[in-house]
């Protein structure tokens, strides 16, 4: 009777340590499942430091930056790009006036010399007949015309050689006045406008020197000649000359 006991004591002894064991054993498993689990479906991998500092290295170097806007150009920024401007005094009507008034402009500080330009003048309107067969019936037509009281005279050469020049005139109207005129009494005459150039002497002051002088300064020098006038042209089209 006594080892029954003992027995049976020892067997539940037993019992107890087994299911202790094997109950730290579960809770062990569920404790390891439980902390795994989680990171297992939002971690794919462990990445060191060192690693994921490399791999933005290399997507910052792939981005490709949007391309810079284009400078504007002088016109876009308002800015307006002109050629240098230079000064001229003028015009002389003789050369010796034109060489006092520089040197007086030079005894003044500035820099300037004489310039012969050639300025376009309007058109002349040439009254002419046209060509006739030969010197012969030419000069046979100008006596015709002076008998009349016509101002005449041959056109020796060029296109309209052996014709009859009837006069130069300034105006297209004044040309027409006398067109009318003469074609009245037989004739046709006809008008060739004619371009024409005319020298001009003038001071020139280069870029800036003008500016070295008042205006109450300028206005002085000015009242020395009649009609003379101070005016810019660009550099580049007096430097020519």
């Amino acid at each position: 009777m006594r080892w029954i006991v003992v027995s049976l004591v020892l067997l539940n002894i037993a019992v107890f340590v087994y299911f202790q064991l094997f109950s730290d054993k579960r809770s062990s498993d569920s404790s390891g499942l439980s902390e795994v689990s989680p990171l297992a479906g939002s971690v794919k991998a462990i990445v060191l430091l060192s690693e994921v500092a490399a791999t933005e290295k290399v997507e910052s170097i792939r981005v490709v930056p949007p391309k810079p806007l284009s400078t504007p150009s002088a016109v876009q920024q308002g800015l307006l790009i002109t050629e240098p401007l230079c000064t001229l005094v003028g015009s002389f009507k003789r050369l010796l006036k034109a060489e006092y008034f520089v040197e007086r402009l030079q005894s003044l500080g500035l820099s300037a010399q004489v310039k012969n330009l050639v300025v376009d003048s309007p058109p002349g309107y040439w009254l002419h007949l046209p060509p006739e067969k030969s010197r012969k019936d030419a000069l046979r037509r100008l006596s015709e015309l002076q008998n009349r009281g016509i101002d005449s005279y041959v056109i020796p050469s060029g296109n309209l050689a052996n014709g009859i020049s009837l006069g130069m005139f300034s105006s297209k109207e004044r040309a027409e006045v006398m067109l009318t005129s003469i074609g009245r009494q037989g004739y046709k005459p006809e008008i060739v406008s004619v371009p024409r150039e005319q020298k001009e002497i003038w001071a020139f002051l280069p870029q800036g020197e003008a500016a070295k002088l008042s205006d109450e300064r300028w206005a002085e020098l000015l009242s020395s000649e009649e009609y003379m006038q101070k005016r810019q042209n660009l550099c580049s089209d007096v430097a020519s000359y």
